[in-house]
């Protein structure tokens, strides 16, 4: 049996409570009994922080990395706490069965596919696939709609097809802690996997459509379960080869369903595939760089191990900004997000300003800042969480935002 870590106890109280921190007029508001110069001034109904101290009782106040600072559903300026829950995480594979997958590598007795297919199942069984909505699609494929290739010479086959290259041959299903045939969704993928060994030789490599009927199935999806993410996977041993072949145009595809629906498209590159043409890919969509398994000894290990990276950074690690009553409003800046490890002491997650700017800190940051939607962890705050099954969050509403100042 594989073993997963157990969920998060993400308990968000809700309950917004009319009470004010500061006004509009430029009141200021001590942070309380202990602080040795720190305050937090309200503006045109922006907070601006000014630490000159440390804060021990609460209030607003600085902590660059959460050190000493806790706001607690008590102090003076909070009006209240609110309802949350971590996203899920649903991850769609477009994997490549084109003929190129049945060379040999490096004149051994695998194949390309023996190696990555075998890896693909590793890793269906493995505890960092436990606790993934997955689907399952190969290309080119008549499977399990017909047109998800290159054009046909006789051209009386569908060919280019994006709707049918978005009907997965698995559709999408929870991984669990169990092992097939307990776990249902497990086995239906191993099963998919050993019979899509590739056969259809002269079909190319449409990336194109592959990508596309991926995305439009994680737009679909998103559409239909809004607080959580979908995830493209695109694994290919070659270049774009039948249906749309420009690579700007493919990475544009990825770039576009980022802006569109958030859905985030990873590049994995076997031996035969462009590096550029990968690094584009996922750049575009919002993964940075692709990533590249050649063929050797290593080949179905490096495929397990990208694919367990993979799964660590789609960790559902982000919430939907709180939903006030009727008569409330949200103020970003008067959010902070409270985090407790299992047998810990509470502490107050600074926010901080990107993505970016998670490299060397904890804490969390808006989607956009001008207008969020949605509250991200940063990957060490997200894996601390995500490993601690006691750990719990708790978002507090009134209270000037603590940041993390950049130094």
């Amino acid at each position: 049996m594989r073993t997963i870590l157990g969920p998060v106890a993400a308990a968000l109280l809700l309950g917004l409570v009319p009470t004010g921190c500061g006004g509009a007029d430029g009141s200021t508001v001590d942070g309380g009994n202990g602080n040795a110069g720190s305050t937090a001034t309200s503006t045109a109904g922006k907070i601006s922080i000014n630490t000159g101290g440390s804060n021990s009782s609460g209030g607003s106040s600085n902590g660059s990395s959460g050190s000493g600072v806790v706001i607690n559903p008590g102090d003076a300026c909070a009006t209240g706490s609110a309802n949350a829950t971590l996203s899920g995480v649903n991850l769609f594979v477009m994997f490549d069965r084109s003929s190129s997958m049945t060379q040999k590598v490096n004149g051994g007795p695998d194949t390309r596919w023996s190696l990555t297919s075998a890896a693909l199942t590793d890793f269906f069984k493995s505890s960092d696939a436990a606790g993934l909505s997955l689907a399952l699609r190969f290309f080119p494929h008549d499977k399990p709609a017909p047109g998800c290739n290159q054009e046909t010479k006789d051209k009386t086959m569908p060919f280019c097809d994006a709707a049918a290259c978005g009907m997965p041959l698995v559709p999408l299903g929870p991984l669990t802690a169990e092992a097939a045939p307990i776990d249902k969704q497990e086995d239906a993928l191993v099963t998919a996997t050993a019979d899509s060994a590739p056969g259809m030789a002269g079909q190319g490599t449409p990336i194109y459509p592959a990508l596309d009927g991926a995305l439009r199935w994680a737009a679909a999806q998103h559409k239909a379960t809004p607080d959580q993410n979908s995830v493209v996977v695109l694994v290919t041993d070659g270049q774009a080869n039948g249906c749309e072949q420009d690579i700007g145009k493919i990475a544009m595809l990825a770039s576009d369903a980022l802006a569109a629906d958030g859905t985030r498209t990873y590049a994995i590159g076997l031996t035969g595939s462009q590096e550029a043409d990968l690094d584009q890919i996922a750049m575009a969509g919002g993964t940075t760089k692709g990533i590249f398994v050649a063929d050797g000894v290593s080949t179905k290990q490096d495929l397990l191990d990208a694919l367990g990276a993979i799964r660590g950074q789609v960790l559902d690690c982000d919430f939907a900004m709180p939903t006030p009553k009727a008569d409330q409003v949200v103020d970003p800046a008067l959010i902070n997000v409270n985090y407790t490890p299992g047998g810990g002491m509470k502490s107050t997650l600074p926010q901080v300003v990107n993505e970016g700017a998670c490299a060397n800190a904890s804490g969390w940051y808006y989607d956009n800042p001008v207008s969020p939607t949605r509250i991200t962890l940063c990957k060490s705050t997200c894996d601390a969480v995500t490993a601690d099954a006691m750990a719990s969050l708790e978002i507090l509403l009134g209270c000037a935002t603590v940041t993390d100042v950049p130094k």
